[in-house]
């Protein structure tokens, strides 16, 4: 079901971005939708991780996302939603929680007035952006990218729905989680 419904948000935010390219709406380029910051404060010093999840996530931009926990309570990342791009994969996740990073190599970035956070998140994801070169894009290949952008009222409907659907598969995988370890601990009790 969970695969279904990953599959089933691909499907949709294809589509849904799809039709916005086919709709007359105004041309931007990716710099006037979102701000950057590099993360040179936020960096961890000790990189000897815990798997505490009661402490801070340590993240990265690529495929691991949280490389662990840390107790640094300095210099973390707490001014709400961002992106963080991976300026050499061109990887991009959605945060909303406090974090600290690993790598200098990303960038945080932040809506700017009149635009929705999630929609450019999502439209990012439909562009499906990869590289096999070793090289930093932010700033010269995504910053000045044209993308069409809908209007306010618009972006956040977008957004919102494809955040429902999300919300919809972290409930799934919480519930597939839990029957997980209700199965391990049955399993550890049926010869006692």
């Amino acid at each position: 079901m969970i695969k279904d419904l990953i599959s089933y948000v691909n499907t949709i935010r294809y589509r849904l971005y799809e039709q916005i390219l086919n709709e007359e709406n105004e041309l931007v380029q990716v710099k006037d939708t979102l701000n950057y910051e590099q993360p040179t404060k936020y960096l961890v010093t000790n990189t000897d991780y815990s798997s505490d999840i009661s402490l801070i996530p340590v993240l990265t931009a690529n495929k691991v996302f949280v490389l662990g926990y840390t107790d640094e309570e300095y210099g973390m990342y707490d001014k709400g939603q961002c992106i963080i791009f991976d300026d050499f994969t061109m990887d991009v996740k959605f945060v909303d929680f406090l974090f600290k990073v690993k790598s200098s190599a990303i960038k945080i970035l932040t809506a700017k007035p009149n635009v929705n956070l999630k929609f450019i998140f999502e439209y990012l994801s439909f562009l499906n952006l990869s590289s096999n070169e070793h090289k930093r894009h932010y700033i010269s290949e995504i910053e000045p990218m044209e993308i069409q952008l809908p209007n306010y009222i618009q972006q956040i409907y977008v957004a919102d729905f494809l955040s429902s659907i999300d919300d919809k598969v972290k409930t799934e995988f919480e519930i597939h989680m839990l029957l997980i370890k209700q199965k391990q601990y049955l399993l550890a009790n049926l010869f006692i």
